[in-house]
């Protein structure tokens, strides 16, 4: 009988760390049409940015954004519950014709905010994803939103593919004047 009961511990303690994987998760490279109507759902909860604080997009968050500099990292699943909520704010849904577009990428975007006198042009800021020895680029860069206090978004565009999605990265932001560097877990991001 004693025997058996040292048995257990171990036994119970294998079954745990084994099911650790299972229970990590990381950023989906396609989402199912279920995980699209769950981000839609879970965007349309919320009214334009009130979502970035909400506990599933604020995961994909770095830095000090959307109120300073920082950015986000536009996972399929996060980039949907967004775009639901920027229409929610006009009283509108998200349309299927949208939904089956995000269905069908193969890229995501890392957005960071700079200051607006750095980024003239998309090439004048360079987002690096450090995983580990590799360097990705994006395969494009973008000029994205122009803000109200004198930032602008800079959109990193990355094929699904090119990147380990449970891996510890470094977004590395370089400018002509200044390079940050974020910390993030891919894992921590649906």
């Amino acid at each position: 009988m004693k025997l058996t009961k040292w048995w257990i511990i171990p036994a119970c303690i294998v079954a745990t760390v084994a099911g650790w994987p299972a229970l990590s998760s990381a950023f989906d490279v396609k989402l199912t049409p279920a995980q699209i109507k769950e981000a839609s759902e879970y965007g349309s909860k919320y009214k334009g940015t009130e979502v970035f604080g909400s506990p599933v997009v604020k995961q994909a968050c770095f830095g000090s954004y959307p109120k300073g500099e920082g950015g986000i990292v536009m996972s399929p699943y996060i980039h949907t519950a967004v775009i639901a909520a920027m229409m929610n704010l006009k009283e509108q849904a998200v349309t299927p014709e949208k939904l089956r577009e995000i269905e069908e990428l193969t890229t995501f975007k890392v957005i960071v905010i700079v200051s607006e006198e750095e980024a003239k042009t998309p090439e004048d800021v360079q987002i690096t994803l450090a995983q580990g020895t590799n360097n990705i680029l994006p395969q494009k860069t973008e000029l994205g939103m122009k803000r109200k206090d004198y930032k602008q978004s800079i959109d990193g565009i990355y094929q699904l593919d090119r990147i380990n999605h449970k891996a510890n990265t470094t977004i590395i932001v370089k400018t002509r004047k200044d390079e940050k560097r974020y910390k993030v877990d891919f894992s921590d991001i649906k």
